[in-house]
């Protein structure tokens, strides 16, 4: 799964053109290969400068974003759980002294650490388990940041076994108290929140999932000359999006 996962974004599609082509191109006795190559060779840089352009990274990344709006205060108000979903965490060791999120997580952790201040809820729940490299895990990263904001711990409930989104709602569901008709608020990046919606949703059919998105990334578009020059960001971008549309469709296939 982990080797499929790696293989689920357009970064890897590209270095696998590239190396092939480099391979054919090699080959340069036997006409066809190296014609194969130097196709290869082309469509793979094609592909890279196309995902590192704004306006191909929005049009990726806006139907994700723009499926669901913010809560209001009045449906926030009414919630009475608050999930929270990682998105990668550092553990320590080496010259890091203590566990950290990722880059992803902050804007997750910190909406979620909002929504709960701002609404009725009984419960904020972190999801996410360890790291191979280090025994942390990121729920329980999450958890002593929260405790630090001065979030009681009676009120903090953390997942630490889970690697998925999938696995995220299934494991969850066996951790948290029974109930049904709850209200959960359901806290995670923009672009992440129609999977985890959906899972979420089949996961807990007795209950109401309200979408809590965070961590936007499309901006509108605005005629700049830095907007026509590939960038890293606009690469990254597209990457996440593409990611979240074939995570889309697995999780179809799979019925999840």
């Amino acid at each position: 799964m982990v080797v499929l996962k790696s293989f689920a974004t357009p970064v890897a599609w590209v270095l696998v053109l590239l190396l092939l082509g480099l391979l054919l191109t090699s080959q340069t006795r036997r006409r066809r290969l190296y014609t194969s190559g130097r196709c290869l060779l082309l469509l793979g840089t094609v592909l890279l400068f196309a995902l590192s352009f704004h306006p191909v990274a929005n049009l990726l990344t806006y139907p994700l974003e723009a499926a669901y709006a913010p809560p209001s205060a009045e449906v926030l108000a009414k919630l009475d759980i608050i999930v929270v979903l990682g998105g990668g965490f550092l553990p320590s060791g080496s010259l890091r002294p203590e566990a950290e999120l990722k880059e992803p997580t902050y804007p997750r952790f910190y909406r979620g650490v909002q929504a709960f201040r701002q609404s009725g809820a009984d419960l904020l729940v972190f999801c996410g388990g360890p790291d191979t490299e280090g025994p942390e895990t990121e729920s329980e990263t999450m958890k002593a940041m929260a405790l630090s904001l001065g979030i009681p711990e009676d009120k903090i409930l953390t997942e630490t076994q889970s690697q998925t989104t999938f696995e995220n709602a299934a494991r969850l569901s066996r951790v948290l108290p029974a109930g049904q008709d709850r209200r959960i608020g359901l806290v995670t990046a923009a672009t992440h929140m129609r999977r985890s919606y959906r899972v979420f949703c089949r996961q807990f059919p007795d209950d109401v999932v309200v979408p809590i998105p965070a961590c936007y990334s499309y901006s509108p578009p605005r005629i700049r000359a830095r907007n026509l020059v590939p960038s890293v960001g606009n690469l990254d971008k597209s990457n996440a999006a593409l990611h979240e549309w074939l995570g889309l469709v697995w999780y179809s296939l799979r019925g999840w």
